[in-house]
């Protein structure tokens, strides 16, 4: 049997009751009343249901190629493309003609990005409807996308053609040659547009033209125009709110920007993506801090419950101190969107940036949980307990993490780090360096683990020689780094070359280190060697004066009896 698809409405249908009835009886209930209730459940989306009697009828009647069509759909719904295609092969192997299963296909392909075999069957379908507008548009839009635009302009072409230019094709058209780089010619489109189907949206383009090349009144001319044909277009007061703003006209500016903002019809994600790209970069918040701030208000109350919304608030109020109600608002996109991994990151970020561990390790922990195969997730967790100054804690997450990576994956390696620095703060240094061995066997010139192995082997006074070719390497990566500099220098110093080691930690120094009371030490300890003594009481002053907590005072007064001052 060769099935069609066909439109109908069904009033009231008792065929449920009738098939639960007689589920064993197959002399009673036809495949074709489980398909017209199966049909009937796809239209309600009920998909499982609909599914569990297309299916019934199609073991009932093999050929229905219609019940293969929906049952494909449902298939399409589920992002189940092989299932859907291997369907919608058999319908129209069965009906070959039927021009619904072939735009099915087409669909299907151009969805899986097949371009060619989708513009395919498109072509055919023209070929059998050339009258059949809905196959041209669909072709031109995969055609824009695919990048293919000189077809897409004949698609037009053929389209009015057989329907004459509207809208549609004219924006269609602009759109194409504005890709294409023929400003003109995409100018010469609007202007036609703009004579015989005035619209708000077209005077939009217009101003959007002339903003472009910086007529701002003739900009805000075609701007105050859309507005006069359509008072509520909400894109012409965020072109009014940008031709303001590059006059520096902050008055009108905010006027017209909170209009924008305040549309629940207009894009989150494009307000965010403003905000984020426009607003806070121009230093903006720092002169006009209650403006933006109304501003906030404006896009949180217009999008309450959208995720981008609520990261972007959350995050400024907590930059700006407002970190109780920032937190408030990330917490709320986590409870709202759970299965958003950006609404969990976002928060997690937010607690490390504010060193808020305790709060940090339940958060992570419930992240983890819900992404568990998220390994970097994993690793926010174990920095959370390291810092809270559990590393009992960390080690078993970044051992639970090497025990599920796979053996090439680039985390293994700051895995074997971190668990050297650990197993070094526990007290046993015999496997935190098994680990830094570990990590150098994937890559032996990674500095992390050079640096802090060499630093270790130095507080140990042994080894010193392995120590310093390892630190070698890290300064040779990265020449102006101030912590691997002062690592070099000090091993140089332990090994008496202390001119050397003088180098390197002034060299330390310029990069950062003055602000470093342990880099300030050992440049006076390596002075103090030198007989430089003035300088170096200098810098052991400076450095007592950073950080008292390092007991410096002590080691000065004996270093001036040794002096002789």
């Amino acid at each position: 049997m060769k099935s069609v698809i066909v439109k109908f409405t069904l009033t009231v249908l008792a065929f449920t009751a009738v098939l639960d009835a007689a589920a064993g009886d197959k002399d009673t209930v036809r495949a074709e009343d489980y398909f017209i209730e199966g049909v009937r459940a796809y239209c309600a989306k009920e998909y499982p249901d609909a599914e569990a009697r297309l299916s019934r009828c199609l073991s009932m009647d093999p050929g229905n190629d219609a019940a293969m069509y929906y049952l494909a759909m449902i298939s399409l719904n589920r992002n189940e493309t092989d299932r859907a295609m291997d369907l919608l092969d058999r319908a129209s192997v069965l009906d070959p003609g039927n021009p619904w299963y072939r735009l099915a296909m087409a669909r299907l392909y151009s969805g899986i990005n097949e371009t060619d075999l989708a513009v395919s069957i498109y072509e055919s379908l023209i070929s059998d409807y050339p009258s059949k507008s809905s196959y041209y548009y669909e072709l031109t839009d995969l055609l824009i996308r695919s990048g293919e635009l000189d077809k897409a302009l004949e698609a037009l072409d053929r389209i009015e053609l057989i329907n004459g230019s509207n809208e549609l094709t004219c924006n269609a058209r602009y759109e194409i040659l504005v890709r294409q780089n023929r400003y003109d010619e995409a100018e010469a489109v609007v202007r036609k547009m703009d004579e015989e189907y005035p619209s708000a949206s077209t005077a939009l383009l217009l101003g959007d033209i002339s903003k472009s090349r910086y007529d701002d009144s003739t900009a805000l001319h075609y701007y105050r125009r859309a507005l006069s044909l359509d008072p509520d277009f909400t894109p012409a007061y965020f072109g009014l709110a940008e031709v303001y703003r590059m006059e520096r006209n902050f008055y009108y500016y905010f006027k017209y920007i909170n209009i924008f903002l305040s549309s629940p019809g207009m894009n989150p994600e494009m307000k965010a993506s403003y905000l984020n790209e426009v607003v806070f970069p121009s230093g903006m918040i720092q002169v006009f801090r209650p403006q933006v701030d109304t501003m906030m208000v404006n896009v949180l109350n217009a999008h309450p419950t959208d995720t981008t919304v609520l990261s972007m608030t959350g995050s400024y109020y907590i930059a700006l101190d407002s970190t109780s109600f920032g937190l408030k608002l990330l917490r709320r996109n986590v409870e709202l969107h759970p299965e958003v991994k950006s609404a969990r990151s976002t928060l997690l970020g937010q607690l490390y940036y504010l060193q808020d561990w305790d709060s940090l390790i339940p958060a992570a922990k419930e992240t983890v949980e819900q992404f568990p195969d998220d390994y970097p997730l994993h690793e926010i967790l174990a920095i959370a307990y390291w810092q809270n100054g559990d590393p009992a804690s960390a080690v078993k997450v970044y051992e639970n993490i090497i025990r599920k990576l796979p053996k090439d994956h680039p985390m293994l390696i700051n895995c074997y780090g971190s668990l050297g620095d650990l197993h070094h703060e526990l007290g046993n240094r015999r496997l935190s360096y098994s680990y830094y061995e570990k990590g150098l066997r994937i890559d032996d010139n990674y500095s992390p683990i050079l640096n802090n192995y060499a630093y270790y082997l130095s507080e140990e006074r042994r080894n010193l020689k392995k120590a310093i070719e390892m630190s070698r390497k890290t300064i040779l990566n990265e020449p102006e780094n101030s912590t691997y500099l002062d690592t070099y220098g000090w091993l140089l110093y332990l090994t008496g070359d202390y001119e050397q080691a003088k180098k390197y930690l002034k060299e330390a120094m310029v990069y950062g280190g003055k602000e470093n009371a342990e880099i300030l030490d050992h440049y006076a300890e390596t002075l103090f060697a030198l007989k430089e003594y003035n300088l170096a009481f200098l810098y052991w002053g400076n450095a007592d004066k950073i950080d008292p907590g390092l007991g410096l005072s002590r080691k000065i007064a004996e270093r001036r009896k040794e002096a002789g001052r």
